[in-house]
């Protein structure tokens, strides 16, 4: 049987790639991790499958410091950002095979527009499924309350763009005070979408404490701004219970959180200046209500001064028109009360001269004159038979003397 030292073999799988590769080849792949050591690139290059994201094939790369020095002039800082985990690149590379250390990329070239095309048709991707789940304008309709001035801001504790931010905000021309929280996260690179997620779930358990979140960072390349184009990012910013306002540096391009977030401003300082000015617009609505409300009480009091000096007025003028008929009327009256006393007095003597006869008329004297008489029995006036009893002693009062019997 024949055999083969594993030198023999991977030496013939080196000359079969030097006869097969003799030239350096373009390969679309996915950066997964990516070291430096000395000016020396190491890189761990994968390609996942479509339909289940998993890896069907691995390889690793080095792009040695002179290349990297040549592709730094030609690319500038969009190199830097090019060589980030998770980047999809197409990559020109030399295909190296050694007996000892095995399949090695020599990296050559880099080709940005292939990173930009495939960044684009994943954000448009991303864009298509958030509006068929009708997640682009949820968060935009949040009603903003009048005065923000609770917030937390997400955003990397270096990040130019924060202390931009709370330069802006802590100078203001106004005196405004706001209340700024961090909850700091990684604004470029692999960990965004796990940092920021974790952050947006702690500030959903406080949200009863902010008004709004902020997520900003300072300018960068279309490629740094690119951790932004996720998916899961955009649905947990689209479902946020608060309003998010999203100023990460850019003055072109829009990310997914541009799109979700219920407002998109181009800076960390326009994010400054819009609750700023809606402080300020606020502050503005108040003095004018104020000026409305007491130019209003003085036209009012106005008004009802004026109101107050014709009842006035009519007060006086009533007060002496029925003083003067008050004065005519005592006047009369004072003139007749004489006349009417008299009068009065006159009826009265009569009326009393009158009952006088009557009372004469009806004494008890006047009727015993005339023959009448009054019986008692034990005091009281005897009317009818029934009253007395036999043997009872009646009294029969006359004119000048009284009678005693008895009844039998």
């Amino acid at each position: 049987m024949q055999s083969y030292s594993l030198f023999e073999l991977n030496e013939y799988i080196r000359r079969v790639f030097a006869l097969n590769f003799q030239e350096a080849v373009w390969i679309r792949c996915e950066i997964a991790q990516i070291n430096a050591s000395r000016g020396h690139y190491y890189l761990n290059l994968i390609e996942k499958s479509k339909e289940q994201e998993t890896i069907i094939a691995q390889s690793s790369a080095v792009l040695w410091a002179s290349t990297y020095r040549k592709l730094r002039r030609e690319h500038k800082k969009t190199l830097d950002s090019l060589l980030q985990n998770g980047v999809a690149v197409l990559l020109k590379a030399k295909v190296d095979f050694d007996e000892r250390y095995g399949l090695k990329l020599l990296l050559e070239e880099i080709d940005p527009s292939y990173t930009m095309g495939q960044m684009e048709l994943k954000r448009q991707a991303i864009l298509e499924a958030l509006l068929k789940q009708g997640l682009l304008d949820v968060n935009g309709q949040i009603p903003l309350p009048p005065v923000i001035q609770r917030i937390a801001i997400i955003s990397s504790e270096s990040a130019a763009g924060l202390q931009d931010y709370l330069n802006h905000v802590g100078l203001n021309a106004y005196g405004y005070q706001l209340s700024n929280q961090l909850f700091p996260a990684a604004m470029q690179g692999a960990n965004v979408e796990k940092e920021v997620l974790r952050q947006l779930k702690k500030i959903a358990l406080l949200k009863e404490n902010y008004d709004a979140v902020i997520i900003i960072r300072g300018g960068g390349s279309k490629l740094d701004l690119a951790a932004f184009d996720n998916l899961a990012l955009g649905k947990a910013i689209a479902k946020f219970p608060l309003p998010v306002f999203v100023g990460i540096g850019h003055e072109i391009d829009e990310t997914i959180l541009d799109k979700v977030a219920h407002t998109s401003l181009k800076t960390p300082t326009a994010v400054a200046d819009f609750l700023i000015n809606r402080i300020l617009h606020f502050e503005s609505m108040i003095i004018e209500c104020k000026n409305f409300i007491h130019n209003a009480a003085n036209y009012r009091i106005q008004e009802e001064n004026g109101q107050l000096s014709y009842l006035k007025r009519m007060i006086q003028l009533q007060s002496q028109s029925q003083l003067r008929q008050a004065n005519t009327s005592f006047t009369q009256v004072q003139q007749r009360l004489p006349l009417a006393t008299k009068n009065s007095l006159t009826l009265e003597k009569n009326r009393l001269t009158q009952l006088e006869k009557i009372c004469q008329l009806l004494a008890p004297e006047t009727a015993l004159k005339r023959g009448f008489s009054i019986t008692t029995a034990n005091g009281k006036v005897v009317t009818k038979k029934s009253q007395v009893k036999k043997g009872e002693v009646l009294v029969t009062q006359l004119l000048e003397d009284t009678i005693k019997s008895t009844v039998n």
